[in-house]
């Protein structure tokens, strides 16, 4: 979701207001953090129902654990530059995003886990 604000239209302290909502807390995430995050767990939970419907949440977990590790250990290393995706296939494809938005890490079981359960702790 893109919100635009017109800043030459706000007050000093609506535009204070909007500085204050958009500070981070000490330890607290970024937005940019936060909506890279929500992204990736909705890819991740595309990855789980369109390729790993039959199984279990927790075997889900395991298998694109797998899968995630699998290619960042490999092929990631040739395209993590890349600025688009250069896979046309729609697996390969989904777990590069994923892997591209948190930097080449494939979560944990356990998270992955959460994930699927929409359980997740921010």
């Amino acid at each position: 979701m893109t919100v635009r604000i017109n800043v030459a239209t706000l007050s000093a302290s609506e535009l204070a207001d909007v500085r204050e909502q958009l500070r981070t807390k000490p330890g607290g995430r970024t937005a940019e953090t936060k909506a890279a995050l929500a992204e990736r767990d909705r890819l991740i939970r595309e990855l789980a129902r369109r390729f790993h419907s039959g199984l279990s949440r927790n075997a889900q977990a395991e298998a694109i654990h797998r899968e995630l590790s699998r290619y960042s250990g490999s092929e990631w290393i040739r395209t993590c530059a890349d600025e688009t995706c250069r896979h046309r296939d729609e697996r390969r494809a989904l777990v590069w995003q994923i892997l591209r938005l948190r930097g080449g890490r494939a979560p944990k079981v356990r998270l992955l886990d959460d994930i699927l359960a929409y359980r997740t702790r921010r």
